[in-house]
């Protein structure tokens, strides 16, 4: 690797929270992947430790330091490397702050009067080292997580923390001044992140990023500025598996370094890691706001010019949002009243997250429940004040936070604003009416939680367009035969961004109508293109600019019942003038009834929707809601309905086949999914009657591998789904039958062509060695034994890929194992032993599994070229493989497997000294009946079709051993072992 430092500087960290009750914990993560996230937790936790041994071994080589102090005082500290070998370090780096966003509007004094200080709300902080939690204006809210006795304090993480909470004079004080805090040190952000969610966690800031050059002068390969990288992917995932979180983090300050080689255009492009994620939201930073006593602005807002500028390679709008933070006055760590002035984009992040705690607290106050976090994300982008050009840009995103229109919005959510939470399934589209207000522009929008995409790590060239966006959603505003379309970056990105045709590249897509129509009809529709991945995607839906005489807002959540239940929802009706509304049910189940708690309403207060009848209700998802009617205006709101029953169909089995046979010992098991399932408890017996059970085990998935099994033995599988209103009986489960085949192991095939064995030391080096299997063998166990010379494997990936014939599957046998170890000489073998490696050369021995099981292969041909594949995405350190085996144990038909249609069968004699005879016996047969007979590792050595039911078949020439003679009519077949002895 080449000795290039670059710095990661850390733009202020702040995490926030909410409201820490178990019922809002509860409420929040009730629909969460908990085990899934467990899971993630851990492997980022290993991930994060991997790579950062990784770096140290870097260091150690090429004598860098493991973290040092610039002249500006900054504490670096190395993290990782990219792919291609650079040093990563993180690194450091209130009054008019809140008044820039509007947040004083929101606090106790505040022109709206709602006295949010984010009382009851919990903020998270993580940042590099530790808070001075010990603080006097931290008033024993601050808590240090991960270094709770640690007394070396740092007044970066101080500051951050102080922006957001601290309670002091009036220039001290942050944006939720009456919060609780929970801080952590900035190592093992991922894990630690996936941990805080189960604990209900709502916005996280992170004001730390790389910035493009560091202090050395080396600047990062073009390739990894602004592209979709692996750290944005990992966020997304995050993101995605807890869709009520907010990741705020800061954009960097880079501004005024003209320092990418190759940037889309000059002075953009300087994002940077999860700075290009899609489901986050990046901040810049804006000098002190010109804002009235009571929140308007009255002035332009102004940039600080060492904001970091984007946009993303693929064009997505990048930074999504600007916050103050020029001269920001705060806590520091240097004793329990010290304060202190910093500026950067890590002071503007944490003025952001803290005023967006506020948000989800007066959310919270008026519906019982929180945003989402595309609900947060989409209503602060959407009331942002416009700066710079016309139009969102690279440099200011949306624009400044303005914390009062959006406060304002959840206020008037029905009457003058809009705010749901909708699901689009595919192939579906959503339309509603609005009546434009006229006097102010009408503007909608659409956030989602996208799923991630494929990141680039250093495969693709700089300034790639492969776009990151996995789901694609539409909005557009018609009224009569005029379209009106979402705001989108220009190709040319120092141009103004337009707004003429679709965005296929952004999450956030708003369309704006300047000057509408007073009272003017207009109607929004949201479609997607392509398919949505897992068929559906949850969107969040704000307009602005709208009048409207009465309102229906939500305050429960969706909800999961049985069909013994009822489902019972609340919402809050208020109305504007007088009026009375009458209440009707839409998009009930086929048989369900819905009665309204009142019927009608001529002033403001609650309303219960309550939906029974739902005992013969097909199980599933259904999209229900409540439509109000005046007489000249009508307001749709939706919830969704999960109902499940205790009554069940049976499970459609897939595979293996009913009275499937010469099944390998290690099979995948799959069925069909059910909607009236949230889980399957999978039964496997060697008994019809499951009288004693192989396996029971219950899963989430619609398939489960399946190992151990004894050669030829009949099996009997079923799959009983089950929910949280009962069990299906076993009576009702379908079973299938099976027969495991006969393993014949020992076949050895030796790679010969090591012309492409050599590892370079470049980053993305490859090697290939192809494997040729001569026979025509059905898999019934594969083991792939490895022997490589190289350098710290950690670096590398191994993939095993199958013949053409058999569609190329590809499996990982190995994903950067191990740390500082070298050397790889074992067998990979799915009944090995896990990774382990030692501290002497080779360092991975014995048996090992492999990370993707090689039962992924049992069942298919053999034949063919196989491909082993070793990729190193790293600098630095190479190697070479030396040599590859597969070892494979082939599946051949159970040695007797008789078929009533042939049963009076004989051959005989046996054993032969060279001639056998087939007799069918005296059952007459529709079809003619074909000899094949097989050596014992399953190769077919001849084929006769029969004359008559007696019939010879002469082996003389063959060597002595036992082979396999196989009947076959029509459907019927029977196979027999046949010992040849001379």
């Amino acid at each position: 690797m080449k000795n290039k430092i670059l710095s990661l500087f850390i733009f202020s960290i702040g995490f926030m929270g909410f409201s820490q009750s178990s019922k809002d914990v509860k409420n929040i993560t009730k629909d969460y992947d908990i085990d899934l996230i467990k899971k993630r937790s851990i492997e980022f936790k290993e991930l994060e430790a991997s790579e950062k041994a990784r770096a140290y071994q870097y260091a150690l080589v090429n004598n860098i330091p493991l973290s040092y102090t610039d002249k500006e005082g900054n504490f670096h500290q190395l993290m990782k490397l990219t792919p291609d070998g650079y040093p990563i370090y993180f690194a450091t780096e209130n009054q008019a702050a809140a008044k820039s966003t509007r947040a004083l509007q929101l606090n106790t004094g505040g022109s709206l009067g709602l006295n949010l200080n984010g009382q009851g709300m919990v903020a998270r902080v993580w940042d590099g080292g530790k808070v001075r939690t010990t603080h006097n204006y931290f008033g024993g809210r601050v808590e240090s997580i991960d270094d709770p006795s640690g007394t070396t304090y740092v007044a970066h993480a101080t500051h951050v923390t102080g922006t957001v909470l601290a309670d002091g004079p009036t220039s001290i004080r942050g944006m939720a001044y009456q919060a609780t805090g929970r801080t952590f040190d900035w190592t093992d952000d991922e894990s630690e992140v996936l941990s805080e969610v189960l604990e209900g966690m709502l916005v996280s800031n992170h004001s730390y990023g790389v910035p493009v050059t560091s202090q050395s002068g080396t600047t990062l390969p073009a390739w990894y500025i602004g592209t979709y990288s692996q750290d944005a992917a990992n966020w997304d995932e995050i993101a995605y598996l807890s869709p009520y979180y907010l990741m705020v983090v800061s954009a960097g300050n880079d501004g005024l370094n003209q320092n990418n080689a190759e940037p889309i255009s000059y002075g953009y492009d300087k994002l940077v890691g999860n700075k290009t994620a899609k489901n986050n939201l990046i901040v810049a930073n804006a000098q002190d706001a010109s804002v009235d006593a009571v929140g308007n602005l009255t002035a332009a807002v102004a940039i600080n010019t060492s904001s970091s500028q984007g946009p993303t390679d693929d064009r997505r709008i990048k930074p999504d949002i600007t916050g103050n933070g020029t001269g920001l006055t705060s806590t520091t760590s240097t004793s329990n009243t010290a304060t202190t002035s910093m500026t950067g984009t890590s002071m503007a992040s944490p003025n952001v997250a803290g005023t967006l705690i506020l948000l989800q607290q007066h959310y919270n106050n008026l519906t019982t429940k929180f945003m989402k976090a595309a609900t947060l994300k989409g209503l602060a982008c959407h009331t942002a004040d416009d700066a710079g050009t016309i139009g969102p840009d690279a440099i200011f995103g949306w624009g400044l936070l303005n914390a009062k229109a959006a406060a304002q919005a959840i206020t008037g959510n029905g009457l003058s604003a809009w705010i749901s939470e909708q699901n689009l399934n595919q192939g579906q589209s959503f339309t509603m009416n609005v009546k434009a207000l006229g006097t102010t522009p009408l503007a909608a929008s659409i956030t989602w939680t996208d799923v991630p995409g494929d990141p680039n790590n250093g495969e693709r060239a700089a300034n790639d367009l492969t776009k990151a966006l996995v789901n694609d959603l539409d909005i557009r505003i018609t009224r009569n035969a005029t379209t009106y379309f979402p705001w989108k970056l220009n190709d040319d990105i120092t141009a103004d961004a337009i707004r003429t045709q679709d965005n296929a590249i952004d999450n956030v897509e708003l369309v704006k109508i300047d000057s509408p129509v007073a009272n003017g009809d207009y109607t929004i529709t949201i479609t997607h293109k392509g398919n949505l991945v897992t068929g559906k995607q949850n969107y969040s839906l704000v307009i602005t600019g709208l009048t409207s005489t009465f309102a229906l807002v939500p305050t429960s959540d969706d909800l999961t019942v049985c069909a013994n239940q009822n489902a019972v929802y609340t919402f809050n009706y208020t109305q504007s003038s007088a009026m009375t509304t009458t209440f009707s049910a839409t998009g009930l189940p086929s048989g369900a009834t819905a009665v309204f708690s009142p019927t009608s309403r001529n002033s403001n207060g609650p309303v219960t929707m309550t939906i029974s009848n739902l005992t013969n209700v097909t199980p599933g998802s259904y999209n229900v809601g409540i439509v109000g009617n005046n007489g000249t205006e009508s307001e749709t709101r939706t919830r969704q309905l999960n109902i499940y029953s205790n009554t069940f169909s049976a499970i459609a089995l897939n595979t293996p086949t009913n009275n499937q046979t010469t099944v390998a010992t290690t099979v995948n098991l799959t069925w069909n999914a059910n909607t009236n399932a949230e889980n399957y408890n999978l039964q496997v017996s060697t008994s019809p009657t499951f009288a004693t059970l192989f396996l029971d085990v219950n899963t989430l998935n619609t398939s489960y591998i399946v190992s151990g099994l004894s050669q030829e033995t009949y099996y009997y599988w079923r799959v009983l789904p089950t929910n949280r209103c009962g069990n299906a009986p076993a009576a009702s489960a379908t079973v299938y039958r099976f027969q495991t085949g006969v393993l014949s192991c020992g076949n050895v095939f030796t790679a010969t062509d090591f012309s492409n064995a050599t590892i370079a030391t470049t980053a993305n080096a490859t090697a290939t060695i192809p494997v040729t299997v001569g026979s025509s063998l059905t898999i019934g166990d594969i083991n792939v034994e490895l022997n490589i010379t190289h350098t710290y494997i950690q670096d590398f990936k191994v993939y095993l890929t199958g013949p053409a014939s058999i569609g190329s599957p590809v499996i990982t046998l190995l994903s950067e194992p191990c740390g500082d170890n070298d050397n790889v000489n074992c067998v990979m073998d799915d009944s090995g032993d896990p990774v382990l490696c030692t501290s002497t050369a080779p360092a991975l021995t014995g048996n090992v599994i492999p990370f993707e099981s090689l039962s992924t292969f049992n069942g298919l041909n053999a034949q063919g070229t196989w491909t082993l594949t070793v990729v190193d995405a790293y600098n630095g350190d190479g190697g070479v493989v030396n040599s590859v085996k597969l070892n494979i144990c082939s599946i051949t038909p159970p040695l007797s497997i008789e078929d009533n249609m042939l049963s009076e069968l004989k051959i005989y004699p046996n054993p032969t000294s060279g001639i056998i005879n087939i007799d069918l016996g005296s059952i007459v047969l529709d079809n003619k009946s074909v000899i094949k007979l097989y050596d014992i590792q399953g190769r077919m050595i001849t084929t006769k079709e029969m004359n008559s039911s007696v019939d010879q078949l002469n082996i003389s020439d063959l060597s002595e051993g036992v082979y396999m003679i196989t009947i076959e009519n029509g459907s019927s077949k029977t196979t027999k072992k046949i010992v040849l002895s001379k």
